[in-house]
């Protein structure tokens, strides 16, 4: 019997994002497969946003995809 998606993807995390064209980031939690012998994991302390991640979160080029989460409206 195959694994339950908890199982297989154990691993919490956390980010922002884009959940329609709005350009407003919110929290997302999601969840990652473990990290596998020929994986490396490191945690990131800062990140930042480029002009091309805002098209992309706008979908100024199309083809821009939204995640929903149950709850959202």
């Amino acid at each position: 019997m195959g694994k339950s998606a908890g199982e297989e993807h154990a691993v919490k995390a956390f980010g922002w994002a884009a959940r329609d064209q709005s350009s407003l980031l919110s929290p997302f939690k999601f969840s990652r497969r473990e990290t596998g012998d020929e994986d490396v994991r490191f945690k990131v302390l800062y990140c930042g946003i480029c002009h091309s991640d805002l098209h992309q979160i706008k979908n100024d080029w199309g083809g821009s995809i939204y995640w929903k989460l149950v709850g959202d409206r």
